[in-house]
């Protein structure tokens, strides 16, 4: 059951249909599925911390940049992980911010092409050629041996990604160290939009986000009008690449909490102090239902100090959208009008009654 067509001509007000998820200071207490099994150290050195929270550190260990951590489960706020040496060895444990770091490759059971030779399809000796590979060529163990070959992750030269996954005899191979670089997780992909222009596509969106958005107002006071207006604003009626990833609506990053549902990493755009504007990879909240993203953005409103006063406006949707804006919410001039343009034209203030 959902709250009646938003679509169509105004309606009897439904009731909240479903429960809150888990906030973010309940995530170390479920199952995350957002959370890579490995990543490195980004930054020039990253604190291994003691616990989810607080600035006590694990040990004297500094990990530096192109670490490689094995990722054993997601808090709160950090992820907890294993460091490891260039020679497979556990060398600390702890926790780490997820700003500090980015998925990756595993850390372990690297090799090296000792001979130039062929990458075969499969393990039969009878089996087709793939590619050749040169002499000196990365590569990472996937399994094996069986029947004398290994199979493999062919690298370029530069770890940049995998050119290719096959068979190589075992007799050419040798061991290698980790890398010192940056090794991008073989299986990243870029992901792509939704396409969200038909009345049903739409439909189906605000029936989702009035409920979700109902039951968050129901625990946060902000008004659902405003909320689901910010959600069709902000993902592109959920056809945002983080909408689509991570049930993230509102661009919220893993900085001082993980979501319900752990972390993604995303490109964005961001400025520097002089004002430039440069491209990056960063942390955001995952989230196991819309539910969750709603209402973790609501708490937000309802609790920063930034937005004391548009709190004490909730009876007033445009209002309330007003004083977002002038809090500095958005730095678009025209938000305001937005939303409000949203909520005049599917008439959102039926959520609020």
């Amino acid at each position: 059951m959902c709250v009646p067509s938003l679509l169509a001509a105004p309606a009897a007000q439904a009731a909240p249909l479903f429960a809150v998820g888990p906030g973010a200071n309940e995530t170390a207490n479920v199952v995350v599925s957002h959370l890579p099994t490995w990543v490195q150290v980004v930054n020039a050195t990253a604190s291994l911390y003691a616990s989810d929270s607080g600035t006590q550190l694990a040990d004297s260990t500094t990990l530096a940049r192109y670490s490689f951590l094995r990722v054993l489960s997601g808090g709160a706020t950090r992820l907890q992980v294993d460091a490891y040496d260039d020679y497979n060895n556990v060398i600390a444990s702890g926790w780490v911010d997820p700003a500090q770091v980015l998925p990756s490759a595993p850390g372990t059971d690297w090799l090296v092409a000792s001979n130039a030779s062929n990458l075969w399809r499969s393990a039969d000796a009878s089996a087709d050629a793939a590619r050749s590979v040169e002499r000196f060529t990365p590569l990472q163990l996937v399994d094996g041996p069986v029947q004398n070959r290994l199979e493999v992750r062919v690298y370029r030269a530069d770890f940049s990604g995998v050119v290719d996954q096959g068979w190589l005899d075992a007799l050419d191979t040798g061991p290698a160290l980790a890398p010192q670089t940056r090794v991008p997780s073989p299986t990243d992909r870029t992901l792509g939009l939704r396409t969200a222009n038909t009345t049903s596509q739409q439909q189906s969106f605000l029936d989702a986000a009035a409920d979700a958005a109902r039951q968050s107002a129901a625990q946060t006071g902000v008004p659902a009008s405003v909320t689901v207006a910010q959600a069709i604003l902000e993902s592109a009626w959920g056809s945002s690449q983080l909408s689509v990833a991570a049930n993230n609506y509102f661009g919220m990053k893993a900085l001082g909490n993980l979501g319900t549902d752990g972390v993604v990493w995303l490109p964005t755009s961001e400025y520097d102090s002089s004002g430039g504007l440069y491209q990056t990879v960063s942390p955001f909240r995952a989230y196991k239902s819309m539910a969750d993203s709603l209402t973790d953005h609501d708490l937000l409103l309802a609790t920063s100090s930034r937005y004391a006063q548009a709190m004490r406006a909730t009876r007033d949707p445009k209002q309330f959208a007003a004083l977002l804006a002038s809090a500095g919410y958005s730095t678009d001039p025209a938000y305001t009008d937005k939303i409000v343009a949203l909520m005049d034209r599917y008439d959102l203030y039926r959520l609020d009654s």
